[in-house]
């Protein structure tokens, strides 16, 4: 068994292994694209997984994003389409293929990756924790908060398309748990059938990419608008965006959309689904949340090298002995030393003495890496006994320095 890139002279076997393990959910546009990315990669590389008979039986895509983590870019190495061939199923090619790909990413300076699981306990095994969540409301369009203005709103022009990105950019660049990739950004966005920008002044102040969506009814003039990205640098082009879906109340049956803010439903006079889910009697489903890409630690004494500062300062100066469990990346599975004071946290050498450690942090890899993104804060970790700490008196200080108190946002699929 070899694993290795995949080569251009194999795009065939390539392409019957990825539509095999996602028959339902291909691109087609990806499949095309596998020729030439192949050949000069911009979506990113194919790892693949061979027999003795130079025969592809496991394959997976790797991606170089930009990620933002609690206020700084770092190299971020995405994994998608990891897929086993039909035939050599429960052999663990994937966890093989995905060990390597660790190693391709922690080589090369990249010290954090993500994914999106179709199981989410199958790769927590591989040390993938909770990341970022998302939701969808679904509101009637009357039930929408008019703000009376929608008058700078258009149809992006081809000409837009560079501002768009260098708004989205921006805003990754604000946003903690953003990712940014030249090849998703793009075709993110402007593969979407509409994209509607608010422009003030000359300027685009927020974009939004929306589709029409098939209800179940006798007639085909009701459809879903389905909104499947936001991004406005204000609130005023957040309310021209809201006036639109409150004015399409003649066609559209429902205004479906996604996003990062739970609380969006402040900007519904009546915030039910539609979908008749109840519990308990007659409390109504207002919106489902669903579960984005998981994040993972591939190198945890290069992310404390990069990570060097608390998100406030603590309220004393201690060193932090973190105590991790990594059963699938060796050089993690240690005890690694954090001296923190004030608002900076230092990785302490392995010649220093570490002797003197005021407190012990012990925890899995899935579930520190939640805790560095702030997906989960470490009372809650605490609390559910998944971490433990031999001072919990130490717990508010631990999270100042190495947890975050801003969940994480992000858009991009991959």
């Amino acid at each position: 068994m070899e694993i290795r890139f995949v080569r251009p002279e194999e795009v065939r076997q390539l392409q019957r292994n990825v539509v095999t393990g996602f028959p339902s959910k291909t691109p087609q546009e990806l499949l095309e694209n596998m020729a030439g990315e192949l050949v000069s990669p911009q979506e990113g590389r194919y790892l693949g997984c061979f027999d003795e008979d130079n025969t592809l039986i496991g394959s997976l895509l790797m991606m170089d994003f930009q990620q933002n983590i609690r206020g700084k870019l770092m190299n971020m190495g995405g994994i998608a389409y990891v897929s086993t061939g039909f035939l050599r199923k429960k052999e663990h090619i994937a966890r093989n293929m995905i060990r390597v790909a660790i190693g391709v990413f922690a080589g090369t300076g990249t010290y954090v990756g993500g994914l999106h699981p179709f199981n989410p306990a199958f790769y927590g095994k591989m040390g993938y924790g909770y990341c970022n969540e998302s939701m969808m409301f679904s509101p009637k369009p009357q039930y929408i908060r008019s703000f009376g203005h929608k008058e700078h709103l258009s149809y992006a022009r081809e000409e837009d398309r560079e501002e768009i990105l260098k708004l989205y950019r921006r805003q990754a660049v604000k946003t903690h748990g953003a990712t940014i990739h030249p090849y998703m950004d793009y075709h993110r966005i402007f593969d979407m059938p509409y994209v509607v920008v608010c422009r003030r002044e000359g300027r685009i102040t927020g974009y939004l990419t929306f589709e029409f969506t098939l209800v179940d009814h006798y007639t085909d003039m009701y459809h879903d608008l389905t909104v499947r990205e936001m991004v406005y640098e204000d609130m005023d082009t957040l309310e021209e965006f809201l006036t639109f879906f409150a004015s399409q109340t003649d066609q559209i049956e429902r205004v479906r959309i996604y996003t990062p803010k739970e609380n969006f439903q402040m900007y519904f006079t009546n915030p039910d689904s539609g979908e008749n889910r109840a519990y308990d009697g007659a409390i109504q489903e207002i919106g489902r949340k669903n579960m984005g890409h998981m994040f993972r630690i591939l190198s945890v004494e290069n992310y404390f090298r990069q990570q060097d500062r608390c998100e406030e300062k603590t309220r004393r100066n201690f060193i932090l002995e973190l105590q991790v469990e990594d059963t699938f990346v060796e050089e993690n599975n240690r005890s690694f030393f954090l001296k923190i004071q004030e608002d900076r946290v230092e990785l302490l050498g392995s010649s220093e003495d570490h002797t003197r450690a005021d407190v012990r942090l012990k925890t899995n890899i899935a579930d520190l890496s939640s805790l560095v993104m702030g997906a989960v804060p470490l009372e809650k970790f605490l609390w559910s006994r998944r971490m433990n700490c031999s001072d919990e008196s130490y717990a508010e200080d631990i999270q100042r320095a190495i947890g975050w108190s801003e969940k994480p946002e992000n858009l991009t699929y991959f």
